[in-house]
């Protein structure tokens, strides 16, 4: 009899714990804003739309981050409310212990190779960060990925914000160069392609503002030190001064529509759905 009792509290214990893992183990939703906002289409007039525009920016780090963000997609963005807005994801699901999440592609979105997204793309995207986590990767079908982690990792959109899918963006790459992806999913960009000049010398007092007093730019990053007459000519350009978390100054055009620098992290500003107008915009010192 007492055998009996031993045996049904281990088979109670066994079903208790097998229970309580697939609680932990099953998939609950995590909540996506819709990423409609994320691509808001420019309006330029007839011709405005094949402007290539010219920027100077120092090199560094910062500006292949910028370059990357324009033609390499993030799967996640963070919501301006809150949240999450799916990038290129339609759904994500997480299990409890965090070990455990499943990723659906955002169906019908074009890369620009001209083949569609789909889960083995996203996993070959993922593979070497989910390397560095010990984490792996299981095909469901071909719009859904599995992923599994031996420790629990519950900060993983953070990480899904981060990691690109090459060849998923608005403009294609060729070094400093962006052109415009004439199939991107949701519309045209507004512009025909943007160059990035990182010539120091460019940047030095004289240089810098004798191209702004040209218009040369379509923005540039104020280099720090700049003569007193330099600096008058610079105030008498038509550009806009836009101060960034990290210290820097952007003089941007007036006549650039619609680019709103990100002051928390430059890097994350979106070329899509900006453009270069004809003419000259009034003065607005709130920017726009």
């Amino acid at each position: 009899m007492k055998l009996r009792l031993v045996l049904l509290a281990l088979a109670l214990a066994a079903l208790a714990a097998g229970g309580y893992w697939l609680y932990q183990d099953a998939l609950v939703p995590v909540p996506l804003a819709p990423g409609d906002a994320l691509f808001v289409p420019g309006q330029p007039e007839f011709g405005e739309d094949e402007a290539v525009v010219e920027a100077l920016l120092p090199a560094g780090a910062g500006v292949e981050a910028f370059l990357a963000a324009q033609s390499d997609l993030a799967l996640l963005v963070r919501a301006p409310e809150g949240g999450w807005t799916g990038q290129l994801l339609s759904t994500l699901e997480g299990s409890r212990h965090g070990r455990r999440w499943r990723l659906v592609a955002r169906p019908g979105w074009r890369m620009q190779d001209g083949t569609m997204l789909d889960a083995p793309r996203m996993a070959k995207a993922l593979e070497p960060e989910l390397g560095n986590l010990g984490g792996t990767s299981r095909l469901i079908d071909g719009a859904t990925l599995d992923l599994r982690f031996r420790t629990p990792q519950k900060g993983l959109p953070d990480l899904l914000a981060r990691w690109r899918v090459p060849g998923s963006g608005p403009f294609v790459r060729q070094g400093m160069t962006l052109t415009r992806f004439e199939r991107f999913t949701p519309g045209r960009p507004g512009l025909a392609g943007v160059r990035i000049s990182t010539d120091p010398a460019l940047l030095e007092s004289r240089a810098w503002a004798e191209g702004l007093a040209a218009r040369r730019w379509a923005w540039a990053v104020f280099p720090g030190q700049v003569a007193p007459e330099d600096m008058a000519k610079a105030r008498l350009a038509p550009y806009d001064e836009f101060r960034m978390k990290d210290g820097t100054v952007w003089f941007l055009s007036r006549r650039m529509r619609r680019l709103r620098p990100d002051a928390s992290d430059w890097t994350s500003t979106r070329l899509f759905g900006a453009w270069r107008s004809s003419t000259e915009l009034p003065y607005d010192p709130l920017g726009f």
